[in-house]
């Protein structure tokens, strides 16, 4: 038989899991949220285990499909390029997000009104 125990849903949409079910389940702060017919389902975010946290991946990706790489030391050369590139780029990201943030005027209340919808 299911067990049941009432949760909280805030104004801002939040959700509040009852302690045992998470302790039971082993959540931790990421989690999917499934949209049933019935319902919705709540588990554990399980990461991929073929992406890597480095992004490296994805940097091999594009370069093998770019082609052109003659020989493997050409390659990793290039390879090792964009993996140093990377911290620059992410930081190029965060300027521009900053700049954006400055010209933004609207408050926190505007931003999840727009995001989640009217209360």
């Amino acid at each position: 038989m299911p067990e049941i125990r009432l949760g909280k849903i805030s104004s801002k949409r939040q959700l509040t899991i009852p302690k045992d079910f998470y302790d039971k389940l082993n959540l931790t702060d990421d989690v999917e949220i499934i949209l049933e017919e019935d319902g919705l389902k709540i588990r554990s975010f399980r990461r991929d285990n073929q992406n890597s946290d480095d992004y490296s991946d994805l940097v091999l990706k594009s370069i093998l499909d770019e082609q052109g790489f003659t020989t493997p030391e050409a390659l990793l050369e290039e390879f090792k390029l964009r993996m140093n590139l990377l911290p620059l780029a992410a930081q190029d990201l965060i300027d521009d997000v900053r700049k954006q943030v400055a010209r933004d005027k609207r408050t926190s209340d505007e931003i999840d009104k727009e995001l989640f919808g009217e209360d």
